[in-house]
């Protein structure tokens, strides 16, 4: 009940994250019961095409082991013996065996290769105390997984079971003709009935592994799925907490404020809107041909702001004895178009000189004085 529950709450597609955490743990949309259809197919495809070889190599080995009984069974084997035997043997049935082994292995790979690539899964094989509580695994027995999979199996039984007694009862009368021949014929025909009854269950099987193909995606898609909640904290472990992530930026703007607040008494004038922006401006006079080139040539802003930030800029300025000119215009197209550190561009170079103009005809006055 509590399983269904939590199930019926995940309703959210899995993120690549989630994806590739159960894919690390080995949580694949794997069908063993298409493995199981696809070794049979190869190797049924490799006893076609090889096993009249692996027969002749097979009945060979015998014909001779027969035949070596006189000469041998009265003597000691010995090791060399025991190994020459041996070599032979593998000589003998070696290739006939790789020709149908080969094949095998192949198509069983790529099969799983292409159902859930190349991964290597650590975390699934690792050591973990919690896989030997009896109650998870009593839950286990009784989950819906598992009761998936007792009624696929009893179904595979029954209808690989059903489909070979239908076809064995169809060779009925070839299977009663074969009483009285040969042996040779008998065999062969035996070989037939056998053989179209082991085509019929192998179709049964490859039905079943297509349906339990799909049953698998599904199923994998099921308990990837994640609730709302899941993708919420998921969300603040990767991107971050936004609160936390919005009080940081508090900080590094306050800490960016006093920064600009300590280079207001180095500027050469703030130019004011006088109630909402104050923009401070610092330039720095040279007389030296030789001065570095990277040095600023115009006047930079080293403070703005506006509103409160704009009073304690004037404020600050009016204490370090910085003089403050009035210029409406001036103030918010510097406050708009040139952040701190910055150069002032050229289209402000007049207006900008002429309020320098002011700043220093006023600070001769104040030497003269």
């Amino acid at each position: 009940m509590a399983e269904d529950t939590e199930q019926h709450e995940k309703t959210e597609d899995a993120t690549p994250r989630k994806r590739q955490e159960a894919r690390e743990q080995g949580q694949v949309a794997l069908s063993t019961e298409l493995l199981t259809a696809a070794s049979l197919c190869a190797g049924l495809g490799a006893m076609v095409f090889g096993g009249g070889l692996l027969a002749a190599s097979a009945g060979g080995l015998i014909e001779r082991a027969l035949g070596s009984f006189g000469a041998r069974g009265t003597s000691d084997l010995s090791a060399l013996d025991a190994a020459g035997l041996l070599g032979e043997s593998l000589k003998t049935m070696g290739g006939a065996v790789l020709l149908i082994a080969v094949p095998l292995l192949v198509v069983v790979m790529l099969v799983s290769y292409g159902q859930v690539g190349f991964q290597v899964t650590p975390k699934a094989i690792a050591w973990d105390v919690t896989k030997l509580d009896p109650l998870k695994g009593w839950s286990r027995l009784v989950s819906r997984r598992s009761l998936v999979r007792t009624l696929t199996a009893l179904l595979k039984i029954a209808l690989i079971a059903t489909t070979m007694g239908v076809l064995a009862w169809q060779q009925l009368p070839n299977i009663t003709a074969l009483s009285g021949s040969e042996l040779g014929p008998m065999l062969a025909g035996m070989g037939h009935v056998v053989l179209r009854c082991a085509a019929g269950a192998l179709i049964a099987i490859c039905v079943i592994a297509v349906f339990d193909f799909g049953y698998q995606r599904w199923q994998h898609e099921s308990e990837l799925k994640m609730t709302k909640k899941e993708l919420k904290d998921e969300a603040k472990s990767s991107e971050g907490d936004p609160h936390l992530k919005a009080k940081i930026r508090g900080i590094q703007r306050e800490l960016a404020r006093r920064r600009m607040m300590a280079d207001v008494p180095k500027a050469t004038v703030v130019v004011t809107n006088p109630t909402h922006y104050a923009v401070a401006l610092r330039y720095e006079q040279t007389g030296d041909d030789n001065a570095d080139p990277a040095a600023r040539r115009a006047p930079y802003v080293v403070a703005k702001g506006a509103d409160l930030v704009a009073q304690r800029i004037k404020e600050i300025a009016r204490e370090a004895g910085v003089v403050c000119y009035e210029d409406v215009t001036l103030a918010r197209a510097l406050h708009a178009h040139v952040e701190i550190g910055e150069q002032i561009p050229e289209q402000y170079y007049q207006a900008v000189a002429s309020v320098l103009a002011y700043v220093y005809r006023l600070q001769k006055r104040a030497q003269r004085a």
